[in-house]
């Protein structure tokens, strides 16, 4: 595979549409020659960038104050507090150790399977202390992370390249009660050993990314920096307040010209350049949109600022998105709509949760939310105002929101490559209804669809009735019938064929939309 990119199946044309973003010159790293040199660097720049509290950021191009009280997708328009290492300054390290790098490759029965999921065991023993949280397990996790990357992959005969994993790091930590087993991130100790596990086989050429609700100066109290420092794993820290502050060469756009909501997509790099082996390594836990937000969902943190938040709502998207629109397709919500009311007819569960949906047709439905989204553009001051207030009587935000993240996720996965392999962090996964609970599980596989579907139904749910996997099969983007998903053991002594009917099953519910008034939904 010379030259590859290191990823499986699909690949669309690279849109080069314009952006508008910094051109700021990159910080400089003038030591990068070794490791211990580039451990120095990461450590150097962390601590001159936290000291940076309180920065002065330029003002949001397009953020409209109107709507922060009315649309649920809307994102804090405020100061990052501190900020890690930078996308530009991650691809220059990984550029200096292409040469001594050698690629992993999948070992042969993952390669010979591509529709399969291989289930690993991870056989921790653990215990809550005297407070109900769960004790620290901070080896046995690095130690599991070792083995997964030993079982996974085998050493490969090509050299240069690099390696980028996406752990689902999506934040939800309370530094009050400073656990790391809070149910919603691969653990950072899991991350480390997998890593090491890597560089064993020659794969020294490693970063990880991180991109969402995670921030610099949160991993800092939490130890994660240390963590990541100790172990000399170079993160790269991709939030920027505002999409302008992305240098134009740290993004890589790719195209869905048949795209229901989102035609154009853009990338940090080095996710999906030439020559990258990505590994899309999300973490079992629910969602009050997503339901259970597995590796599908977790390319969502591959996308920089300003895209990357697909549940923007039905009402809002390009209110709050104006800027972005020229890579949308402006006219979304009447094929969201009728795809919402086929998928009714089709008796998708769960489907009108709250009633919004049924409240918006009683309130005129598309004509009528139409006809005052027309009065809010032409309009300015109070009677903008109150226009904006009669859109969201007519269309509350959460109207057709499962159908619209659904729908542009897939936009987005189906312009995309896919990742080379796929994996799911489930030894301690978190149900809305349970909390944390130790599963004990680790999922792998190359189709994203296939180890959601499993992961899904360990989870306690039938992937065949989770809408975004109905919506996935629908669109071409593999097969949600747990029936015809081969699923394998995998351990020290192979690969073994089980019935998915003896896998064992938890119960992690969903709150729906946040909404706890009628108990926990399970699909």
């Amino acid at each position: 595979m010379t030259g590859h990119i290191r990823v499986y199946d699909r690949l669309r044309v690279v849109c080069r549409a314009g952006c508008v973003v910094s051109e700021e010159k990159p910080w400089i790293n003038p030591n990068t020659d070794t490791k211990r040199n580039r451990k120095a660097y990461i450590m150097k720049r962390r601590t001159f960038l936290s000291s940076m509290a309180g920065m002065a950021l330029a003002a949001s191009s397009g953020a409209n104050p109107l709507l922060k009280q009315h649309d649920i997708s809307w994102e804090p328009d405020e100061a990052l507090k501190s900020k890690g290492l930078r996308i530009s300054d991650g691809l220059e390290i990984l550029r200096d150790g292409e040469k001594s790098n050698i690629a992993p490759v999948l070992r042969e029965e993952i390669l010979d399977n591509p529709d399969a999921v291989f289930i690993i065991r991870a056989g921790i023993t653990n215990e809550r202390d005297e407070n109900g949280i769960w004790k620290p397990c901070d080896e046995s996790m690095g130690r599991f992370g070792r083995r997964v990357a030993e079982l996974v992959f085998r050493k490969g005969n090509e050299r240069g390249g690099r390696t980028f994993v996406k752990p689902n790091m999506v934040g939800h930590y309370n530094p009050d009660n400073p656990t790391l087993l809070n149910g919603w991130c691969v653990h950072p100790r899991l991350t480390t050993g997998f890593l090491a596990g890597l560089a064993d086989m020659g794969n020294t050429n490693t970063a990880i990314g991180v991109r969402g609700g995670l921030r610099h100066d949160t991993m800092m109290t939490m130890g994660i920096t240390d963590i990541f420092n100790e172990h000399g794993v170079l993160c790269i820290e991709a939030h920027e307040q505002y999409f302008k502050d992305y240098k134009r060469s740290e993004i890589q756009w790719f195209e869905n010209p048949d795209a229901v909501v989102e035609k154009g997509i853009p990338i940090y790099k080095p996710t999906y350049l030439d020559g990258t082996t990505f590994i899309n390594m999300a973490h079992a836990h629910t969602h009050q949109l997503g339901h259970t937000t597995l590796t599908l969902k977790n390319i969502q943190g591959v996308m920089p600022r300003g895209y990357g938040h697909v549940c923007d709502s039905w009402t809002a998207l390009d209110l709050w998105r104006a800027p972005y629109m020229k890579h949308f397709n402006a006219a979304y919500r009447k094929p969201i709509e009728q795809l919402y009311i086929r998928h009714a007819n089709e008796n998708y569960r769960h489907w009108d949760e709250g009633g919004f949906n049924r409240s918006f047709f009683q309130s005129g439905g598309y004509d009528a939310f139409m006809r005052e989204l027309d009065i809010y553009h032409r309009s300015k001051g109070d009677d903008r105002r109150a226009a904006l207030r009669r859109m969201n009587v007519i269309a509350e935000p959460r109207v057709f929101w499962v159908e619209m993240w659904a729908q542009r996720m897939m936009d987005i996965i189906e312009g995309l490559p896919a990742p080379y392999v796929n994996m799911v962090d489930g030894v301690f996964a978190r149900g809305d209804d349970c909390g944390v609970m130790h599963t004990d599980f680790f999922t792998v596989g190359r189709s994203m669809t296939a180890v959601d579907a499993v992961t899904s139904w360990i989870m306690g749910h039938n992937p065949r009735a989770l809408p975004y996997l109905r919506i996935a099969k629908e669109r071409g983007i593999g097969d949600n019938d747990i029936e015809r998903i081969p699923v394998f053991s995998l351990d020290e002594s192979g690969v073994k064929r089980i019935d998915h009917s003896n896998l064992e099953r938890f119960r992690l519910g969903v709150y729906q939309y946040g909404m706890k008034e009628g108990g926990a939904r399970f699909f």
